[in-house]
């Protein structure tokens, strides 16, 4: 491939050298000019072919990175794992209803299901106590076939196993075929929000270099007598979830 450029900053550019670059290497991936499965040039190759610096390079490179389109990988250079950028999910919470867009909007997808007792790095995640007794359902949630939003773990009680089976079938929400099958109505759900890092066996189904930084968003479903049924753990590659909330000004605050 012969050499090319990219305009400078300023002037008639409309943005970074490092987007400009991107939206290139973005459009050449989508038409297969580098195939899924494909390795991408090396930051050096990609340095002489457009003039720029590595940093521009590298910048280019972490945008497609965060949308999903290509991976870095150990021993095997940069690779393309998808041909469209990922899409972000945003969603708008203020009420347990609200909380039923996301599942209704996406698609669970079930890995992996088996009994545990909490190791304490688990307990102290999801709030339980070590040794205590669950069934945990590994997860990818998709807003697409082709755009995963996040890997989820559910965690259920054990009376509750079963329906593991049901998860995926549509899109109704782990919580509400729990209310259906078992008589188990939320009345409360509590979140914690934190930073994370991806672990390398959830990286790469998610299509990210391991440790890579992530949302992690962890929601406990309580019933009517303050128990907790459900626990789910989700975590949100950088750029693929924004959570939204609108908050009102009391009224009796001068």
């Amino acid at each position: 491939m012969g050499n090319s450029q990219i305009k400078a900053s300023g002037g008639n550019s409309s943005g970074p050298r490092y987007q400009e670059l991107a939206d290139i290497l973005q459009t050449e991936v989508e038409s297969e000019v580098y195939p899924v499965g494909t390795r991408m040039p090396t930051e050096l190759e990609l340095c002489n072919r457009f003039s720029v610096s590595r940093f521009t390079v590298r910048e280019a490179l972490r945008r497609m990175i965060d949308n999903g389109m290509i991976l870095r990988r150990q021993g095997s250079g940069t690779v393309v794992v998808s041909k469209n950028p990922t899409t972000m999910f945003v969603q708008k919470l203020n009420t347990i209803d609200e909380l039923l867009q996301y599942s209704h909007d996406t698609q669970l997808k079930v890995k992996s299901s088996s009994p545990i007792e909490l190791d304490a790095e688990t307990a102290q995640t999801i709030g339980g106590e070590t040794g205590e007794a669950w069934h945990k359902i590994e997860s990818i949630r998709y807003l697409d076939e082709k755009s995963p939003i996040c890997w989820t773990d559910v965690f259920v009680r054990p009376e509750h196993r079963q329906l593991a089976d049901r998860i995926g079938e549509d899109t109704t929400p782990v919580f509400m075929v729990i209310q259906k099958e078992f008589n188990v109505v939320a009345e409360e759900v509590t979140m914690d929000l934190f930073a994370g890092s991806m672990k390398e066996e959830k990286a790469w189904a998610m299509g990210v270099e391991p440790g890579s930084p992530t949302l992690v968003i962890v929601r406990r479903y309580k019933d009517k007598n303050g128990r907790i049924f459900e626990i789910s753990v989700s975590e949100h590659p950088a750029g693929r979830f924004t959570f939204s909330v609108d908050l009102l000004r009391s009224s009796n605050v001068d």
